[in-house]
């Protein structure tokens, strides 16, 4: 299902979580608690095991397509966030979401611009720890996609 002005952010989120569904390995599937879950499209109001991946829209802006249509052209910034148990699950995890959004863009009827997603960006990449050992280890990836509302 493509990206439609309809539901512009649940469907950026759906189609970002799916992929990353079937696409980005849990490493700790086997053993999941069955609250949990791996990928989530907020933060969790559920039971949390860590590797976690949330999905988030933070920003969008607009402007009109051109003169005289209600058309819009939107850029909208995703905030991918990786929390993990460990510092080498953290870097695995975020260069493997990094290279599938990469990889995808071109892809024939599932990638990003089949879905109406355009010029794929990584706008940053922040480490975002908490203090202590033994303390959930994060990296905030933010996304840009331009959607254009033709």
């Amino acid at each position: 299902m493509a990206v439609s002005s309809v539901n512009f952010i649940a469907d950026i989120l759906f189609f970002i979580k799916n992929d990353f569904l079937s696409s980005i390995t849990d490493p700790i599937s086997s053993i999941r608690n069955s609250e949990s879950r791996f990928i989530m499209t907020s933060y969790p109001q559920r039971t949390v095991q860590y590797p976690l991946i949330t999905i988030k829209l933070i920003n969008q802006e607009g402007k009109r397509a051109g003169m005289q249509t209600t058309a819009m052209d939107v850029i909208a910034n995703i905030e991918i966030r990786v929390w993990a148990r460990n510092q080498k699950e953290k870097d695995d995890l975020s260069t493997e979401i990094y290279k599938r959004l990469r990889d995808i863009q071109f892809t024939s009827s599932t990638g990003s611009i089949a879905n109406n997603l355009y010029e794929y960006q990584l706008i940053s990449a922040t480490e975002v720890d908490e203090p202590g050992e033994n303390q959930p280890k994060s990296r905030v990836l933010q996304i840009r996609y331009r959607f254009y509302d033709i």
